[in-house]
């Protein structure tokens, strides 16, 4: 495993962030085990984003195996941001500190409330908790621009975005432009939808006709992601959101112990010849396509 800056926060976290969200089928001796499987391969880094008493007493009984500074453990609030409340932060006060057992937490994740600032009740129970360092940071989930006022309110350690093969001048300018200025970025999305199962984003089989009038006609498919011998379409979107070096630490989602050191394989494994290449004409010739679609 490699390890990164957490931006200024003078963190190393783990290249990767174990998510760990609710999951009917996983019982606590199960998310135990998935952690420590975690742990054994040197992922510091967990993102818990659900509140089942399952997954708390499990990973309660995993990270009280460790020592609490050499954890970075994130807790994500989900639902729209511009509404939370005192509520909030009291079940943030439950289920993070009572349920898991834990002093403070590294990070509390965000949507984007889209506005210059927090609903005043849930910022003034943030407020609390930072300066009492309960909490360590407040981060933002985006897959757009944050008002930079909300940015500025003291507590934003790190923004959440989306980042993949796909991603386009925007996005990687909005992730470059914050770790620039000491933010600490998380990359999510890494796999995209689009590109499961044959995706969506590959380009169709062209016409001989196609193939005669198109000079982008032959390239720009994404098969390579399912025709690269001993790398999986995850594991190749998975490495290339590696080489970002804007990116703090990339988030995986994985529900069985294979999958886990699987994952994390990949972080000391360099992407076969020839395959950023295909990204990049793949990419460039999306756009090219957009562009030529949108001047008809």
């Amino acid at each position: 495993m490699r390890y990164r800056p957490f931006g200024a926060s003078g963190m190393a976290v783990s290249a990767l962030t174990l998510r760990l969200a609710d999951s009917s089928r996983l019982r606590a001796s199960e998310w135990r085990a998935l952690i420590f499987t975690a742990l054994e391969n040197g992922i510091n880094s967990f993102q818990v984003e659900g509140d089942s008493p399952e997954l708390l007493k499990g990973a309660a009984e995993a990270f009280a195996s460790v020592e609490r500074r050499l954890l970075f453990l994130t807790w994500r609030v989900r639902g729209d941001a511009a509404a939370l409340d005192h509520q909030a932060v009291d079940g943030l006060l439950k289920s993070a500190f009572d349920d898991l057992s834990l002093d403070y937490l590294d990070l509390v994740l965000i949507n984007d409330p889209l506005t210059p600032a927090l609903p005043p009740a849930f910022e003034a129970g943030l407020r609390s908790l930072y300066d009492s360092h309960a909490i360590h940071g407040l981060g933002i989930a985006s897959r757009g621009d944050i008002d930079p006022h909300l940015l500025k309110n003291g507590m934003v350690t790190t923004i959440s975005s989306p980042f993949n093969l796909s991603s386009g001048w925007a996005e990687r300018h909005r992730i470059r432009h914050a770790s620039t200025h000491d933010f600490a970025v998380i990359g999510e999305d890494f796999w995209p939808q689009a590109l499961r199962e044959g995706g969506e984003m590959s380009a169709p089989k062209p016409s001989l006709w196609r193939r005669r009038s198109d000079p982008l006609a032959d390239i720009g498919g994404y098969e390579f992601l399912h025709a690269t011998q001993g790398w999986s379409g995850e594991d190749i979107c998975l490495g290339y959101a590696l080489t970002e070096p804007s990116l703090s630490t990339v988030r995986i989602t994985a529900d069985t112990r294979a999958d886990v050191e699987r994952l994390a394989a990949v972080v000391e494994r360099d992407l076969p010849n020839g395959v950023c290449a295909q990204i990049e004409m793949a990419r460039f010739s999306a756009q090219e396509r957009e562009k030529a679609a949108n001047r008809t």
